[in-house]
């Protein structure tokens, strides 16, 4: 009489790419938000630490451009103090050394398409 055994050996899910950025003020480092984003999955845009004031008739707008874009695509404008969070199928590419950007803007946003305010928040992807 034999024995046979059956083994089944478990393979895990390939892990989703995951992606993190931090967006700094470019006049003194400090950090006011932190990016964090999955492919096929949603971005969140998170505030850190006491939100600043948005000047009266202006507003805040989020930007983004992959590498080899020719330009910024526009994610939506951004409130003082709150977590935005869009599906990343808004976004013109997903990936390591996506910049990210936190322009001031005219009330309403960007008239143009691209920013033309000073940039408030600022950096740079990274793959985890």
């Amino acid at each position: 009489m034999s024995l046979f055994l059956a083994v089944q050996v478990l393979t895990p899910p390939p892990a989703t790419e995951r992606y993190v950025t931090l967006l700094q003020s470019p006049a003194d480092q400090s950090t006011g938000w932190v990016v964090e984003m999955s492919r096929g999955g949603t971005l969140k845009l998170v505030p850190v630490g006491a939100p600043s004031e948005v000047p009266a008739g202006r507003v805040w707008q989020f930007w983004t451009k992959p590498q080899g874009a020719t330009g910024p695509t526009s994610l939506g404008l951004v409130r003082a103090g709150m977590t935005l969070e869009l599906p990343v199928s808004r976004l013109p590419a997903v990936g390591a050394q996506q910049l990210f950007e936190i322009t001031l803007e005219p009330e309403g946003g960007s008239p143009i398409g691209r920013p033309t305010g000073p940039i408030l928040y600022v950096g740079t992807s990274i793959r985890l």
